[in-house]
């Protein structure tokens, strides 16, 4: 079983996604650029309203992830469910 991913790669992964800049996710969550550079590099992690925050903007860009940790958008987990009830 591959490695379950931490909080630090997935606030990278989501960032990377969303093709956005620290500052411009920063914004969107309501934090400082400073505060994604430590959520990217942790030594902090999202919490509270923050995580849901970040929580909300995957929804909104149909972005989940596998129990893993991999990214997979959302499309393709719907696909994959069809497929396999199908």
């Amino acid at each position: 079983m591959p490695p379950v991913i931490d909080d630090a790669v997935r606030v990278r992964v989501i960032r990377a996604l969303l093709d956005m800049k620290s500052k411009e996710l920063a914004e969107r969550i309501g934090v400082s650029a400073v505060t994604i550079t430590y959520w990217e590099r942790g030594t902090a992690v999202p919490r509270g309203d923050h995580r849901r925050e970040l929580e909300s903007l995957c929804r909104e860009h149909r972005i989940t992830f596998l129990p893993s940790g991999m990214p997979v958008p959302f499309d393709d987990c719907l696909q994959f469910k069809e497929k396999k009830n199908g």
